[in-house]
């Protein structure tokens, strides 16, 4: 596939119709959002370009994580150029998708409520919607609807899905539900195993739909405090970018952060069935993960994966935020090749070490 050079990538949105198996809105009809970026026109002979769908993780909403426009660090807009069409959604909880009975305060969980005492509460109190909002199970239903809609738009019968963080069992999930409607998979800084495979006892669980996280939670504890190498962050103010993005797209959560810096407000979450999904992918999958992203954790459900076609890289200096440090030019260069023709390097599968100059060795996962 020959990347483009010139030319400017479109962006394109659109709110998909969805009806709601979220248990707050259920049966409604809901609009999903999804973004596309594309380069215009046809490619050469007029056949359909291949479709990316990229799934977000637990906090950072798609266009955030995927189409950051800062320097060079959208990764959507990176793969367009490379000659694919790419889309990405936001889930339900995740803006600018509907978010449910999130835009009431003491609908916050009460181990979070203690950051909006007293600007936006005047104390702990009650949720008024007793219950987390979303779950795997309502989630592959949105990823569903997606799909359906993007291979009818272009024309595909399959699409190749990209998940980072949470968004790996996303995608792995669904894969494991839906073979015949995904082509290949790239997983990386994959989400840990969840504390449990089945259904909860009750559903929806008790709880409360909001989850919060600070801007110097996320930016220092999250993020700097895993950068260990000179360089591994190339351009340090694309955290201040990603946090400013985030911002952008919640007014609420903007509003209830202290000292005008904004808060991260996502769904709490009903997580279950990734060790489950791992035995039954059977998409060409490829895993990267960066030796500073709690990789002891993280590297479990490489092991649980049952894919017929696997392929591990381990990435030198780099943290969960793969995609906003130095090592997002090799996450760009093994998404083309993988998605591509199911090798990266010219290998098609094993466990290997990349180093900080991306070059491959065999190595033990």
């Amino acid at each position: 596939m020959t990347p483009a050079q010139d030319g400017e990538v479109l962006s394109i949105d659109r709110f998909v119709p969805h009806v709601s198996t979220v248990h707050a809105n259920l049966g409604q009809s809901v609009g999903l959002f999804l973004r596309e970026r594309t380069l215009p026109g046809q490619p050469d002979g007029g056949t359909a370009r291949p479709v990316i769908l990229m799934l977000h993780g637990g906090f950072a909403p798609s266009i955030v994580a995927y189409d950051l426009r800062h320097g060079d660090y959208s990764y959507m807009e990176r793969m367009a150029r490379a000659g694919f069409d790419v889309f990405t959604f936001s889930h339900t909880g995740y803006a600018p998708s509907p978010r449910p009975r999130m835009d009431d305060p003491v609908n916050v969980d009460a181990s979070f409520q203690q950051h909006l005492v007293p600007h936006v509460m005047a104390g702990p109190h009650a949720p008024r919607y007793p219950f987390k909002l979303v779950s795997s199970r309502s989630e592959w239903d949105e990823i569903d609807t997606i799909v359906d809609f993007i291979r009818e738009l272009r024309g595909v019968d399959r699409v190749h899905l990209v998940g980072w963080s949470t968004g790996a069992p996303r995608a792995g999930g669904y894969a494991a539900l839906h073979p015949g409607k995904v082509g290949r998979l790239l997983l990386y800084g994959p989400s840990q195993f969840f504390e449990r495979e089945d259904l909860p006892a009750s559903m929806p669980e008790p709880g409360a739909p909001t989850l919060l996280q600070t801007r110097e939670f996320l930016l220092d504890r999250r993020w700097r405090d895993h950068v260990h190498d000179a360089g591994q962050l190339d351009d340090p103010s694309v955290c201040d970018a990603f946090w400013r993005e985030l911002m952008a797209i919640d007014e609420i959560g903007a509003g209830w952060g202290r000292e005008g810096l904004g808060i991260m407000r996502a769904p709490n979450r009903m997580n279950f069935g990734w060790k489950a999904s791992l035995a039954k992918i059977a998409a060409p999958t490829l895993y990267l993960l960066g030796e500073h992203d709690n990789y002891a954790r993280r590297i479990e459900s490489w092991h649980a994966l049952a894919a017929p076609q696997r392929m591990f890289v381990r990435v030198a200096g780099c943290s969960h935020f793969m995609q906003f440090e130095r090592a997002r030019h090799l996450l760009y260069r093994a998404t083309a090749e993988w998605l591509s023709d199911g090798a990266f390097m010219g290998h098609r599968d094993g466990t290997y070490a990349a180093d900080t100059q991306g070059a491959l060795v065999p190595a033990a996962a």
